[in-house]
């Protein structure tokens, strides 16, 4: 069986998707009114399925991710993702009386159809964000936001972001779509990610008063957190 243990991405979905499920393992006596399926025999099926997929694909050849490639995978999603952000809110000051230049840009550069996912710990929305963003940036618009106050840097660190994700192309096309499945493996870790990203969604919201147990719940959050050694 073909591993994915090369791609940092792929490492990064299998160690937060275990951390993850143990926290929902942890809090099953809580979380399992909100949906009926979610009970202790499903958390524990859940957490197996994926212990199972990690010995599977990954203990063995795990030291081929170094801490160091992996922590560059980290700085670029925090990085870019708080450059996205700091955009995002200083667009939302400087143009808040010409709404219509407002969302015509989030929607051309890609904020309307992906920034609530890829803050919520998507990466998938992360990188499609910031490749929408890369492409559609055009001088006149860049203009017109630096000539209200928005410094140059902050959009160049945006494109700098873009440009480094493309290090991690094929991991992030290999989960965008089933077509482009190579592998069982590939396709196994998928859907575990998939999983755990609908729980993850459910269980924020259920605890958007409790910041130390929705963070557990934030796959962006748990991720950064990470490193190889970690396992």
């Amino acid at each position: 069986m073909e591993t994915v243990i090369e791609c940092p991405a792929n490492a990064a979905t299998i160690l937060a998707c275990r951390k993850i499920a143990k926290s929902f393992r942890e809090n099953i006596y809580e979380l399992y009114r909100i949906r009926e399926q979610w009970n202790p025999a499903y958390a524990t099926s859940l957490k197996s399925r994926i212990d199972d997929a990690f010995r599977k694909y990954y203990l063995k050849d795990f030291s081929a991710i170094s801490d160091e490639k992996y922590h560059e995978w980290h700085e670029v999603m925090a990085s870019g993702l708080q450059n996205l952000k700091v955009l995002r809110a200083a667009l939302k000051v400087d143009f808040k009386e010409d709404k219509q230049f407002l969302n015509e840009t989030f929607k051309k550069w890609g904020y309307s159809e992906y920034f609530e996912d890829a803050k919520s710990g998507d990466y998938l929305s992360f990188y499609k964000l910031l490749s929408t963003f890369s492409e559609n940036l055009d001088a006149e618009t860049r203009n017109k936001i630096t000539a209200k106050g928005i410094p140059h840097f902050l959009i160049d660190k945006v494109c700098m972001a873009a440009e480094k994700i493309e290090d991690y192309r094929c991991c992030m096309e290999s989960l965008i779509s089933e077509s482009n499945l190579k592998t069982d493996a590939q396709q196994e870790i998928t859907g575990i990610y998939e999983t755990i990203r609908d729980i993850c969604t459910i269980a924020r919201a259920y605890y958007q008063f409790d910041p130390v147990k929705r963070d557990k719940f934030d796959f962006y959050k748990v991720m950064v957190k990470l490193k190889p050694s970690d396992n």
